[in-house]
């Protein structure tokens, strides 16, 4: 998860390694060009420099024409998402995600394949980032992000919840972060009839982002609701059923047993 904040300083912008290696091949083949024109002068004609260095006569011939360092950039070729390329800049400033774009793209006539849809909006957005230099980006893991989202609000502290406000302004996080919320209100509050509402929410359509999990908590329902109306747990156990399992893997072989 991304988002730009101000920073006091511009910074330079690191190249990508892709372009690092553009730049060095750029330099070798400079170097290379410059070479061969000190060679000429000294009495190798252009099929003795060919020759020498393994290249065709035509090319030997540029490069003793060549005046300035070759562009790092060659010439794009027209590809399937060439004439989608606005429409696809349109779109990813709308904040649509890569899949939605590439079904809408598709449904105009795109027949081209999804990794370019991916590259050309990636490309986009490294692009927009790369011609603000007066902001910092700042990355948030997956993983601080679920911390967050499944957290109740008000036990995050004032930074954590200025960075997931951040965050929730991508609408792909926001519904998740509000189901998920919902959920465990219900869960805390051991409301069945709320957590009946929420359940068939999630099981009406299967783009909800629980509908797998609800239907593993539809498969076993009479334990989930003896969870919410009955007042006990299994939970005293959970300690002696885990050492049992541990010495049962031990004697299988599945589980090491350290010498001391």
């Amino acid at each position: 998860m991304t988002w730009s904040k101000p920073h006091p300083s511009v910074r330079e912008i690191e190249r990508t390694k892709a372009e690092k290696r553009k730049k060095e091949r750029q330099e070798q083949k400079w170097a290379l060009i410059q070479e061969i024109q000190t060679a000429h002068p000294s009495g190798k004609n252009i099929s003795r420099l060919a020759k020498e260095y393994e290249l065709d006569r035509k090319t030997v011939k540029k490069y003793l024409q060549t005046t300035t360092p070759p562009p790092i950039h060659r010439r794009k070729r027209n590809t399937p998402i060439s004439p989608f390329l606005n429409r696809v800049i349109e779109l990813e400033a709308q904040g649509q995600t890569i899949p939605s774009i590439d079904s809408l793209l598709r449904k105009e006539g795109y027949s081209g394949t999804f990794s370019s849809v991916r590259t050309t909006v990636e490309t986009i957005r490294r692009n927009r980032k790369r011609n603000d230099p007066s902001t910092l980006e700042q990355r948030i893991s997956r993983k601080q992000l679920a911390y967050w989202i499944w957290s109740p609000y008000h036990r995050l502290s004032e930074k954590e919840k200025t960075d997931l406000e951040q965050c929730l302004k991508d609408p792909a996080v926001r519904p998740v972060y509000e189901v998920v919320q919902e959920y465990r209100e219900v869960v805390d509050q051991r409301d069945y009839d709320r957590f009946l509402v929420w359940l068939r929410h999630q099981l009406l359509d299967s783009k909800q982002p629980f509908y797998p999990y609800a239907r593993r908590l539809r498969s076993d329902w009479q334990a989930v609701k003896h969870a919410f109306l009955l007042p006990y747990s299994h939970g005293v156990l959970e300690g002696p059923i885990n050492r049992l399992k541990t010495i049962k893997r031990m004697m299988d072989g599945r589980a090491g047993v350290t010498a001391k």
